[in-house]
């Protein structure tokens, strides 16, 4: 498993995604959404290490 959120955007929003293979191709599924960085802030000061305690 692994944690996604989009660098570029002012507001990400944080995912924990699984990767699956099937033969050679591969693809990620969203597992659980975190929240967005704007919400994680309510909760916490630093949003990116409580997502990646999650």
């Amino acid at each position: 498993m692994k944690l996604y959120y989009d660098k570029r955007l002012k507001d990400p929003t944080y995912y924990i995604q699984q990767g699956f293979r099937n033969g050679k191709k591969t693809t990620t599924k969203n597992i659980k959404r975190l929240g967005k960085h704007s919400e994680l802030l309510l909760i916490t000061d630093n949003p990116l290490e409580y997502a990646k305690n999650e």
